[in-house]
């Protein structure tokens, strides 16, 4: 196993080709399974005015788009300048959108039980498996209780796993042949090994699917694991 400080890993240089890839791929539109969660779960605008929702790794800013446009009061964490700046000139002045914040997860100053909703989509998986957990655990403490949260990870069927250096069990520092996923930090996670993650960090599993995606001519298999869960007893 290759030697490589954590530090640099999980942080900084996942931090700066994240932001390089904001500045490449402006996503516009929701994804469409999130889209379908918010819909099924949230068709009550007049309820949605007075509960709050938080997208962990907002990016762009299209899934706030969406939280705003389901009126839910509205907040946002992401640790990249250039996403902050970027999701800010798109979202204009909306009194549904309460806060959004350049800052790391784990330097949260949220106050427990404080969201209905969260949103964690396309970020959990960028930090070990063990520091996933962390994560998560912090996201159970500001979620109120049986408040919701969909949220994402790479499957083992990924066309990117095993690529690149590894640096834990499943988590690998991409290489050259990954494309525009060079010289990032992503954990690869089996069915059970998600579900148990999220039960260690106080979750129940409300329901869960699996999303295949082929790109580049058939030539790459993208693979996820999406759970929905609630916050446990």
């Amino acid at each position: 196993m290759v030697n490589i400080n954590k530090k640099e890993c999980y942080d900084e240089k996942n931090k700066d080709r994240w932001s390089k890839e904001i500045k490449k791929h402006q996503m516009l539109y929701p994804n469409e399974r999130v889209v379908a969660f918010i819909a099924r779960n949230y068709s009550n605008f007049n309820e949605n005015k007075d509960k709050k929702a938080l997208d962990i790794g907002f990016g762009s800013g299209r899934h706030l788009k969406l939280l705003m446009d389901y009126k839910f009061e509205t907040y946002g964490i992401d640790y990249s300048q250039e996403c902050f700046e970027f999701a800010s000139s798109i979202l204009g002045d909306n009194d549904r959108l309460k806060s959004l914040e350049i800052a790391d997860l784990r330097s949260n100053h949220y106050s427990p039980l404080f969201f209905d909703l969260i949103i964690c989509w396309g970020s959990i998986f960028y930090r070990t498996k063990d520091e996933m957990l962390k994560d998560l655990k912090i996201i159970n403490f500001i979620l109120k209780n049986e408040g919701k949260m969909i949220i994402n990870f790479r499957t083992k069927e990924d066309y990117l796993y095993g690529k690149g250096k590894k640096f834990d069990n499943n988590t690998y520092i991409l290489d050259a042949s990954s494309g525009d996923y060079n010289d990032i930090c992503y954990t690869f996670l089996s069915y059970n090994e998600a579900k148990e993650l999220l039960s260690k960090a106080g979750f129940v599993v409300e329901s869960s699917e699996r999303y295949d995606l082929w790109k580049n001519n058939l030539s790459e298999k993208h693979t996820w694991w999406i759970f929905l869960v609630r916050k446990g007893e």
